[in-house]
């Protein structure tokens, strides 16, 4: 069975607290080896309040043409939307991407912002899915130095916390129905607002989801048995929207969310195999406008 895996990361710098030591190219290539991994979406990343990010030609330059990878191209929208918009016209052009990721609350913004409408268009234009972070925003550091300080970044508040709304579902209604055409994702099943993301998706069938990063991966603090139970409880529930069984998608978020532990949260819905083969692999291939492969 082909497996995709349409949201994952890659960093050139040590991880910390989490389940892997490495998110490298090298190490992405021996973990899609050992699990059967077929195709890997890499984002690339702008976080102008953190500082840190992959941009575009940085992440194509990573992957080489390497054939087990696709790449999302993104762009900072707070410092230079024009600028972004038109690099990711002519990676379109040279096909060089697969789709675009936008980071509503990390950069500022909410997806019916009518400054996106821009990417929007190129996305119609160019057969290109666009991904969104959905859901709850994640601080760069603990939450003892985030209230208390001092801060790796310098700043004297975290500034994340005056965009904690910004990256509701329900902001990704208005493009989903002014651009019909284009397939919206919006990620991590919007935790914790699945609701609202159900109800999103219900009245418009063009968007997606996918289930990464619902935790991290061995962290005594997030990753509890009973959580995984309500997560699975909540995948179930999107699976019965319209249509839903071929709108969620196998992801990862790696390497927050580890390959095992995603998978783990698939076979534990318990679904016949044609099912199991929309959400592993058919899905993904109709957001990137790929016809199914045997």
């Amino acid at each position: 069975m082909k497996i995709i895996d349409i949201h994952a990361h890659t960093s050139s710098h040590p991880m910390r607290n989490l389940h892997t030591a490495s998110a490298s190219i090298a190490t992405l290539e021996e973990t899609a080896r050992r699990y059967g991994i077929s195709t890997i979406v890499l984002l690339a990343t702008y976080f102008p309040l953190k500082g840190t990010g992959v941009k575009n030609h940085d992440l194509l330059e990573r992957v080489a043409g390497n054939p087990l990878f696709l790449v999302f191209g993104s762009l900072d929208v707070m410092n230079d939307l024009s600028g972004g918009i038109t690099e990711l016209e002519k990676l379109a052009k040279e096909k060089k991407i697969s789709g675009i990721k936008l980071y509503p609350g990390y950069q500022g913004f909410r997806p019916n912002d009518e400054r996106l409408n821009g990417v929007y268009a190129l996305a119609d234009q160019y057969n290109l899915p666009v991904m969104f972070h959905g859901g709850e925003l994640h601080h760069c550091c603990p939450p003892n130095k985030r209230l208390k300080g001092p801060r790796p970044c310098g700043f004297a508040s975290c500034k994340l916390d005056n965009y904690l709304d910004l990256a509701h579902p329900r902001f990704v209604e208005r493009p989903a129905r002014e651009y019909p055409r284009v397939k919206f994702v919006v990620s991590h099943l919007a935790n914790p607002h699945f609701s609202e993301l159900r109800g999103v998706m219900t009245r418009c069938p063009n968007i997606w989801t996918d289930i990464s990063g619902q935790f991290i991966s061995g962290n005594p603090d997030d990753d509890k048995p009973e959580y995984r139970e309500q997560i699975v409880y909540e995948i179930r529930e999107f699976l019965k929207c319209p249509n839903g069984g071929k709108r969620v998608m196998f992801a990862t978020d790696f390497p927050i969310q580890s390959y095992a532990d995603s998978l783990e949260l698939v076979r534990r819905l318990n679904l016949p195999e044609h099912e199991l083969e929309n959400i592993f692999a058919n899905n993904a291939h109709c957001v990137l406008n790929q016809d199914h492969r045997p």
